[in-house]
């Protein structure tokens, strides 16, 4: 089986998100697996050129009325389309707080790009899986313009981000006014790219089950219940996993002394290292320690952090903030205001290494969540999770008021259920020293790598593939 993924970023070549990380490690486990898997993106300007081969040939576009020429290169099963009037620029997707306003061009050219390296036999798959709105034009050009005959897999990884333009992209896209309309691209007087792939994709996947029931609802759909509901039939919910050569405290470089869950007392000493880093470990090395590290947005739910601070610094418990985003601003010099709290607004990978290794908790208060992985992460390390209860927090956690538990879950995302699931981590930590260590030992005993989620993502393979044969 020979699958083409479809991707706008890839880790190592570029990274905004969580999708550069899956589109690395997902197609690693399947080959591990037996797959056969060739990956397509963008040539973006900070790609490096070391090591990538031209294909004889290239491929013409239609855009906007006029061609497009895409030079296709090649890197081990990775190829990278190269136009640089659209992807010789400094930033993947626009500048910070941004997007570029050709954007559909950008990908909506990619997508036809790759349909035609597939058409004149430049690539070849058995089967075709997309991600995100980025490639979400592709499941519309191949149904619906190119009739392929292989399988179509979409996968949602964030219903807030739906690629939607304004009615004349279509023109734009040089895509037919057959498809404006309520069942196909057509959405409240504009384009919605993602709403296509859903209506032409042979299977949706979304990133956790509990993720893939909520977009079926007004709350979480961002105006998309109706189509996913009628789609419902074709939904599935695979949660994400992670690298786990990359995340294994028993071989990462970056923190400061190695441990397993054989030898787990290196834990106690990451944690006393950082606080001796920070300056406060007379103060606070017998307290717990209570980190968040994710994007300063909305949706990871710093609003909610914000509105806490102050019952926060009232706790003897030490707090870490590391992420960048929308809430920087209000994070900065936060050690001046309360002194059981620092934070560093700007991302720092190694330094987050230091954090997930050195920390009790971690603090996921979520107003909605995909999947997540930083609660993955956290538990790999040993450092427990309190978090709200949506999407893949809830598929990953079970509250430890329940048997076998490992996790503080609280129901909603407001100030009130923060400060509960707190201050239920911090009383135990105090007064049950005993059973906070087998509840560390407990989530570094779960597996939540990609080997599992491959699996499943085979079992779907085949059974689209069998499907199509049979139609």
């Amino acid at each position: 089986m020979q699958v083409l993924f479809l991707a706008s970023e890839i880790f190592p070549y570029a990274k905004t998100g969580g999708l550069a990380d899956v589109a690395y490690s997902l197609p690693r486990s399947l080959e591990a697996l037996g797959v056969k898997i060739l990956r397509a993106m963008p040539l973006y300007q900070k790609v490096p050129r070391e090591g990538l081969v031209p294909l004889e040939r290239s491929v013409q576009v239609r855009l906007n009325g006029r061609f497009y020429t895409f030079r296709l290169f090649r890197k081990d099963d990775h190829f990278f389309f190269e136009q640089p009037e659209l992807y010789d620029r400094p930033y993947i997707y626009g500048p910070p707080g941004g997007s570029y306003p050709d954007n559909d061009l950008r990908f909506g050219g990619f997508c036809w790009a790759v349909a035609e390296a597939l058409g004149a036999g430049l690539l070849s798959a058995d089967l075709i899986h997309a991600n995100d709105w980025q490639t979400a034009l592709y499941p519309v050009l191949h149904q619906e313009i190119y009739r392929f005959p292989q399988p179509v897999l979409f996968t949602i990884h964030n219903l807030a981000f739906q690629g939607m333009f304004e009615r004349e992209s279509l023109v734009r896209l040089e895509l037919p006014w057959s498809l404006y309309h309520m069942e196909a691209l057509e959405f409240w007087g504009k384009i919605n790219l993602l709403k296509g792939a859903i209506v032409f994709s042979d299977a949706v996947t979304t990133v956790s089950r509990t993720y893939a029931q909520e977009i079926l609802t007004y709350e979480y759909a961002y105006g998309l219940e109706g189509v996913l509901y009628k789609h419902r039939h074709k939904l599935y919910g695979i949660l994400n996993g992670i690298d786990y050569q990359l995340w294994n405290p028993e071989t990462d470089p970056y923190i400061y002394e190695n441990y397993s869950l054989r030898d787990p007392s290196g834990k106690e000493a990451n944690k006393q290292a950082m606080l001796e880093e920070l300056g406060v470990a007379a103060f606070f090395a017998e307290k717990p320690l209570f980190c968040f590290i994710n994007r300063l947005s909305h949706q990871k739910g710093v609003e909610i952090i914000l509105s806490a601070l102050a019952d926060l610094s009232r706790l003897n418990a030490f707090f870490i903030f590391l992420g960048e985003g929308e809430y920087g601003p209000r994070f900065y010099r936060l050690d001046r205001r309360y002194p059981n709290m620092f934070a560093q607004i700007v991302f720092d990978e190694a330094w987050s290494h230091k954090v997930y290794a050195a920390a009790d908790y971690i603090l996921v208060p979520s107003v909605f969540e995909p999947c997540g992985i930083t609660q993955l992460i956290a538990m790999r390390y040993g450092t427990l999770v309190v978090a709200r209860r949506t999407g893949g927090l809830a598929d990953t956690l079970v509250d430890v008021s329940y048997p076998g538990g490992y996790g503080f879950l609280f129901p909603d995302p407001i100030r009130e259920d923060l400060l509960c699931g707190v201050k239920r981590a911090a009383e135990l930590y105090n007064t049950h020293p005993k059973h906070f260590q087998k509840l560390r030992q407990r989530v570094m005993r779960l597996d939540f790598s990609w080997e599992r989620s491959a699996k499943a993502y085979l079992r779907l393979y085949r059974q689209l593939l069998k499907r199509k044969k049979t139609c």
